[in-house]
């Protein structure tokens, strides 16, 4: 029994040898015995150790296949993100003392925001990482910007950690396998080394990411309205009160929009139907009509539209964004239906609209102009009458050739 005790605290000596031993500045470089130069993993590997984050077990090996662990996430990420000391010297996490050899970073991480334990108050350490909860703690730590939709088809908007993937694909930082992420397997330390590599070259390749450009203020029209509207149709699923999901909404929205918005749209959410509180997806959008302001330090406010597509009529989209405690949070919300005050849309826009949406599941998309007609119609509000352009175009894809016409006011083509 005794040989046993000693085989596997001397393994745990050796696996935490491997990430504690590192020095401040860059490391000399050294071939690991088992990650040749034809590993898929070793450029990545080779960098990270060059940086002085990892120097691999005392035999010389870097056992890239073995999992990685919660802890071990932590201790590399802190010396990544060379993030202040955790001075409050509180014992946040039951199976995290004070005398833990992780404390400090993970409690570096969790101050920072970036890691968080389980609903039982634990953090546990020694428990591996999912490839989902690395995105997560990814997206988090180098604050990447989420620009584009459905990167991976097995992590879908209703997954609880969609926002989180989505950012690191847009980021460059997470490509998927055949367009799946396979967001429950385990993490290998090769696979960490590669995403931790990619998230601190996509650092260097876009200083401004934190910072208040177009790109983060598309980031949070996606990222806030997905989370906010995810809280509310996954309460309604579970059948929690307003009051039990109140907490997590306060994350996104500020307790105004919380208490008056959130909580008066709360009874209507449908968890089974194409009803939602914020536009869907804006894809086109964004390209052609996306305008943002920082009216302040800590506000920023985005003027966008949603084009008319069958189940949305089409209209004038506003959110202010408020940054609170260094968090941006959604701070009101309009939306206003075209009518006789509508998008006009010029010929070239409208040919934009039919591209992108046909290049979603065509290879090659090919879309002429034919003609435009004027046509008469009422604003559903007002009923006041107007009339706007419909645009004709014949667009011809790998499926065939068909006829498209595109109201002008609203973006709608069928």
């Amino acid at each position: 029994m005794k040989k046993i005790i000693r085989v596997v605290l001397f393994t745990a000596l050796l696996f935490a040898v491997s990430v504690n031993n590192m020095g401040t500045g860059s490391a000399a470089t050294k071939e690991f015995k088992d990650v040749p130069k034809k590993h898929p993993n070793y450029e990545a590997i080779q960098a990270i150790q060059e940086a002085g984050y990892i120097s691999g077990y005392p035999d010389g090996t870097f056992r890239p296949s073995q999992s990685i662990s919660r802890k071990h996430v932590a201790k590399l990420l802190d010396k990544a993100l060379k993030l202040p000391d955790y001075t409050a010297g509180k014992v946040i996490y039951k199976d995290v003392p004070k005398n833990h050899a992780y404390y400090s970073s993970i409690m570096n991480l969790t101050e920072a925001g970036i890691f968080s334990g389980g609903l039982d108050g634990k953090f546990n350490p020694e428990a591996p990482i999912t490839r989902i909860q690395m995105a997560k703690v990814l997206d988090l730590a180098y604050d990447f910007n989420m620009t584009t939709y459905d990167s991976f088809e097995d992590v879908n908007r209703n997954h609880w950690g969609y926002v989180h993937a989505t950012a690191l694909a847009a980021s460059g930082v997470a490509r998927g396998d055949q367009g799946r992420f396979y967001p429950n397997r385990t993490v290998t330390r090769a696979h960490y080394a590669e995403f931790l590599n990619r998230a601190i070259e996509a650092k260097k390749a876009d200083p401004t990411l934190g910072k208040v450009t177009k790109n983060k203020a598309i980031d949070l029209s996606n990222r806030l309205t997905n989370l906010i509207e995810y809280t509310l149709i996954e309460g309604k699923r579970q059948k929690k009160t307003f009051a039990q999901i109140r907490p997590e909404l306060l994350k996104y929205a500020t307790s105004e929009f919380v208490e008056g918005n959130l909580r008066e749209y709360y009874p209507y959410v449908c968890t089974e139907c194409d009803q939602f509180l914020f536009p869907f997806q804006l894809r086109t959008e964004f390209k052609l009509r996306f305008d943002f302001t920082q009216t302040s330090p800590n506000r920023i406010s985005v003027q966008t539209v949603e084009f008319g597509d069958g189940l949305a009529h089409g209209g004038f989209v506003g959110y202010l964004f408020k940054q609170d405690a260094g968090k941006w949070k959604m701070e009101d919300y309009t939306y206003d239906l075209v009518g006789k005050k509508n998008f006009k849309l010029t010929i070239e826009e409208a040919e934009q609209i039919i591209r992108n949406d046909y290049l979603l599941y065509n290879d090659t998309v090919w879309v002429t102009y034919k003609s435009k007609k004027q046509v008469t119609g009422k604003d559903i509000v007002s009923n006041e009458k107007y009339t706007y352009d419909v645009y004709t175009f014949t667009i011809v894809t790998d499926y065939g050739t068909e006829t498209v016409e595109v109201d002008s006011d609203s973006g709608m083509y069928y």
